[in-house]
C-alpha cells in the first residue's frame, strides 16, 4: 500500500496570467461586439481630448502659450462634459440606425462592394450621431456645430469599422478547401 505523500505529482503548467486575461478579453469582445463597439470611439475621443488638454495646460504652465492664445476652455468642457452625451448618442444610434441601415443597404444595393456598404453604413451612423448630438447639445455657433458634426461622423465611422472588424472575425467560419466536382 503506497501513500500519496510520497507520490510524485505531474507538473502543473500555467500560462501567463496577462496572456490568459488578454485572451479572455478578446474572446469576450468577439462574442459581444454589439455591446462594446458603440463605446470604442467615444472612449478614444475622450482620451484624445484629455491628452490635448494636458498638453495645452503644460504649454501654458511653461509659458509657451498664453491663455488668450488658446481657447482651452472649450477643449476642457468638451473632454469632460461631452463624453456622456457622445456615448449615449452612439449607443442609441448604433441600435436604432446603424444596424438597420446596414441591412437595408445590403438588400437594396447587392452590387455594391463590401467596403462601399461599410462606408455608407458608417456614414449613416455618424450622421445620426451628429444630428442627435446637435439636437442634444444645441451649439451656439456654426463652428461649434461643425465640430460636433465632425466628431459625430468620426465616431460613427470608427465605431462601425470596429464593429465590422470584430464581427467579421467572430463570424468567419473555418475555411474549407474547394470540393471537386466529379
Amino acid at each position: 500500500m503506497s501513500s500519496k505523500r510520497y507520490q510524485r505529482g505531474a507538473a502543473k503548467t500555467r500560462g501567463s496570467l496577462v496572456a490568459e486575461a488578454r485572451k479572455a478579453a478578446s474572446e469576450h469582445l468577439r462574442r459581444h461586439a454589439a455591446w462594446h463597439a458603440p463605446a470604442a470611439s467615444p472612449v478614444a475621443l475622450f482620451f484624445f481630448a484629455h491628452l490635448l488638454t494636458l498638453a495645452a495646460f503644460a504649454l501654458m504652465k511653461s509659458g509657451v502659450l498664453q491663455q488668450e492664445q488658446l481657447d482651452h476652455k472649450s477643449l476642457v468642457i468638451w473632454s469632460v462634459y461631452g463624453f456622456l452625451p457622445l456615448l449615449l448618442c452612439s449607443y442609441l444610434c448604433f441600435f436604432a440606425v446603424a444596424r438597420p441601415v446596414a441591412g437595408i443597404l445590403a438588400r437594396r444595393f447587392p452590387d455594391w462592394t463590401t467596403t462601399g456598404l461599410e462606408l455608407a453604413s458608417g456614414a449613416a451612423y455618424g450622421a445620426a450621431v451628429a444630428v442627435s448630438l446637435i439636437a442634444l447639445l444645441q451649439p451656439d455657433t456654426w463652428l461649434s456645430a461643425a465640430l460636433v458634426l465632425l466628431i459625430g461622423l468620426a465616431s460613427g465611422q470608427g465605431n462601425w469599422f470596429i464593429y465590422r472588424k470584430l464581427t467579421a472575425v467572430a463570424a468567419c467560419p473555418q475555411e474549407t478547401p474547394p470540393q471537386e466536382h466529379p
